[in-house]
């Protein structure tokens, strides 16, 4: 029974309940990350396993390493199980096949977290990453926090998990998130700390100095230690919902990685783009509350316009300076769009906004607008670039805009008249200077000899979205605004947000002598249980508006990615231009779309074939790796064999009594305990005891192992039975056991991964193969 409840004693069975329960806990944060849950049972499962496996091995006495890696493995092996069954040799045996698996799965993972807001779904991709990370912080926890009897470092891994966690969660951290990971990450400390801090002192230890015992009055600090941790954890909860939180930065672009978060604000909703216009901060903005919520009655929903500038200066665009002599009076109807011709077949569409968030004078409505009605304030048109200024605010308004067949089919000769420039203000014709040489090459290279302004207005949209520009949030320095030219440096790299690729076109329409000005609004957002539309602050956007002859101000839509969506039917191309989605690679826009984003099948291949090249380096890599841990394995086994040398050699009770001793010496010696001269067996017991911290239970297994060794060397044959051999390797394991708690982690660890008894032990076994 004794050696039953040993072993489960060293099997940590308690410890790795706790470790498990933390590992989980970095992964609450998670349940409002993402959608569904699917991640969460194969989590749980697998956490458990690797918990239950730990204390399994432990309980047979496995060296630690051994441990550790079989927990990896077995893992690895439950993950492989779940997500890759199907390209698995025989069910069991990683394949090629296997690694391109992995591939497609984190690259599926890759896209969802860069392309979704939070909530994100939950893609087997994604459910294949929680899960394996999660298992993988499970066997750190585990391997270092109780294999290695290391608690304190064991907060590593579970502070990365967390931190990755709470931080995507579009919020402050709520308290409790971080009370259930710090509870369980101290109740492991306790749990370590509860042997240590039970000597200090214990009712059966004595101290002594001299002949005075000071076993007695001695002050008891470990209610202190206990009272002061409880304290801490609790100013620290109460302190956390006292101070105010800052916005929480990203580590996925898709859940928004936003550079000016740590500055508080008010309003989490609040649109800025009206006043700089540049959506960027709104586009990183997480903030899930509502700046606009309709109903339409449109079958092709529309961006919704706010404004518009013609004004490009120093690098960006400037919003617009209205007088009140240009805008027409109060609530006058909405004249008929300019520059439309009566030969161009439109329809009607009408949407009706149940919830407005922006503030006056800004409104957002789909264009061209051909009605627009307040519920409650009033508002004045402006027809000098089509823009709707509230007088006050107004939360509710229905509005009707102007709409082409969706064929998109229109009238012969549409855009055939070029534009006559005295017709209109120098800024919408005004191409940057800095910029102009590059603008002017790129639009010979993509319009060439074409004439017709709406084919060429299409040749140059369908060029941005032909996959040679990547969309992201994240600008070369050289296209930020304030560079010397940015559009010059977004031609070069290649990569921007909407911004960069409609001021690309603007530019390159006016060194064609077309004008053109800066649009600027919302994406139409996303549709709600209700059938209502939810629009948010990351669903800014810009783009082009191009004069067209026979159409007016023409919408066109340069920016590729999922939200944009395709262009507007009249300006696509019908010679097959290749409107390609973005690549798997494609940082897009931090709104949640309404399905799960296909990658663009070239780019997916291409990625597949680098990655082809890179596996067998990587695999040369992990082979080394696996052969230099099997290595550094074996020396922690080689110990375990020449601390038990003598036992295994011993032929009768005698010899094995000299074997526990040999095993006692040398599993000292790992844990920093010199060895003891060549003396007597009772001076050796007393320089053990002025060397070691010992209960006093472990005093009186030492000096059994003393008297049962005196016995074996001094006393007549037949004095030791194996009974007595027997005993004397219980008490050798009870005091290796109170020494090896009482040693700091970092000697523990030593000794348990690369134990100086191992390397005797590989030096003997050399030396044996040379002797022979």
């Amino acid at each position: 029974m004794k050696l039953d409840e040993e072993a489960f004693r060293r099997g940590l069975w308690p410890e790795a309940l706790v470790a498990a329960l933390a590992s989980l806990a970095v992964a609450w944060p998670l349940t409002g990350l993402l959608r569904e849950d699917t991640w969460l049972l194969p989590g749980v499962l697998l956490v458990a396993l690797v918990a239950i496996v730990g204390a399994v091995l432990r309980t047979l006495d496995v060296p630690p390493s051994f441990v550790s890696l079989g927990q990896l493995l077995l893992a690895i092996g439950g993950v492989a199980q779940l997500y890759l069954k199907d390209t698995l040799w025989r069910g069991l045996v990683p394949t090629r096949a296997t690694l391109d698996g992995v591939t497609e799965l984190l690259q599926e993972a890759g896209t969802v977290l860069q392309t979704y807001a939070a909530p994100a779904p939950t893609t087997d991709g994604v459910s294949f990453l929680v899960v394996a990370v999660l298992t993988l912080t499970a066997v750190s926890v585990d391997s270092m926090g109780v294999t290695g009897r290391a608690p304190a470092s064991a907060g590593i891994p579970l502070a990365a998990g967390f931190l990755v966690s709470v931080s995507n969660s579009g919020q402050a951290m709520e308290p409790w998130y971080f009370a259930a990971v710090a509870a369980c990450w101290l109740l492991m400390m306790a749990q370590q700390g509860h042997r240590v801090l039970g000597a200090w002192p214990s009712a059966d230890r004595r101290e002594a100095v001299g002949d005075d015992n000071i076993t007695q009055n001695v002050p008891n600090h470990r209610g202190l230690a206990q009272t002061l941790g409880v304290l801490s954890l609790v100013v620290a909860v109460l302190g956390a919902s006292a101070i105010p939180h800052l916005p929480p930065t990203f580590f996925a672009d898709g859940l928004a990685r936003d550079p000016d978060a740590r500055t508080v604000s008010g309003d989490a909703g609040q649109v800025s783009f009206t006043e700089t216009m540049d959506p960027g901060q709104d586009l990183r903005n997480q903030s899930q509350a509502p700046v606009l919520s309709y109903r339409t009655d449109a079958t092709r929903v529309e961006p919704l316009r706010v404004t518009a500038t013609e004004r490009w200066e120093d690098g960006r665009w400037v919003a617009p300076t209205r007088t009140t002599a240009a805008l027409l009076p109060v609530n006058a109807p909405i004249p008929t769009p300019e520059g439309l011709s009566g030969a161009v077949e439109v329809g009607e569409a009408q949407i009706q906004v149940l919830g407005n968030a922006l503030e006056p004078p800004h409104l957002a409505a789909p264009g061209p607008l051909s009605g627009l009605t307040l519920e409650g304030g009033d508002y004045r048109f402006d027809p000098t670039d089509a823009t709707v200024v509230l007088q006050s605010s107004a939360e509710r308004y229905s509005s009707t805009y102007l709409t082409l067949p969706a064929g998109g089919a229109l009238p012969a000769g549409t855009g055939d008249a070029a534009a006559d420039a005295g017709a209109f203000d120098e800024d919408l014709l005004a191409v940057d200077p800095a910029s102009a040489d590059a603008v002017a090459e790129l639009a010979q290279e993509v319009v060439g000899d074409v004439e017709n302004d709406l084919a060429a207005a299409v040749l140059m949209q369908n060029h941005f979205r032909s996959g040679q520009y990547r969309y992201s949030l994240t600008l070369a320095p050289a296209a930020e605004s304030d560079a010397s030219d940015p559009i010059g440096g977004f031609l070069e790299t290649g990569q921007g947000y909407c911004v960069q690729f409609a001021t690309a076109m603007v530019m390159m329409a006016r060194g064609e002598g077309i004008p053109a000005r800066m649009a600027v609004g919302f994406l139409p957002g996303t549709t709600q249980v209700d059938g209502t539309r939810k629009v948010i602050a990351a669903d800014a956007h810009t783009w082009p508006e191009l004069w067209i002859s026979g159409l007016g101000w023409t919408r066109f839509e340069p920016t590729p990615g999922i939200q944009s969506g395709p262009p507007p039917a009249y300006a696509r191309n019908p010679v097959e231009t290749g409107d390609a989605a973005p690549s798997t690679q494609t940082v897009t826009q931090t709104v949640t779309p309404s399905a799960t984003p296909e990658p663009d099948a070239g780019s997916r291949d291409g990625l597949l074939d680098q990655l082809r090249d890179i596996l067998p380096i990587l695999g040369r890599v992990l082979v080394g790796a696996l052969v230099l841990a099997l290595l550094m394995a074996l020396i922690p086994l080689a110990g375990r064999r020449y601390r038990e040398e003598g036992v295994r050699s011993a032929e009768d009770a005698r010899e094995r009594v000299e074997g526990q001793w040999l095993l006692l010496t040398r599993t000292l010696g790992d844990l920093g305990v010199d060895e003891p001269p060549a003396r007597s067996p009772r001076d050796m017991g007393r320089h053990y005891r002025a060397g070691t911290a010992l209960h006093h239970s472990g005093e009186q297994a030492l000096g059994r192992v003393t008297a049962t060794l005196e016995r074996a060397r001094y006393a007549a044959p037949g004095a030791v039975a194996d009974a007595d051999a027997e005993r004397m390797g219980e008490d050798v394991r009870e005091v290796v056991d109170q020494v090896r708690h009482t040693t700091p982690w970092n000697v523990r660890a030593n000794a348990a991964l690369l134990p100086r008894s191992g390397m005797d032990g590989v030096r003997d076994q050399v030396g044996r193969l040379f002797r022979r």
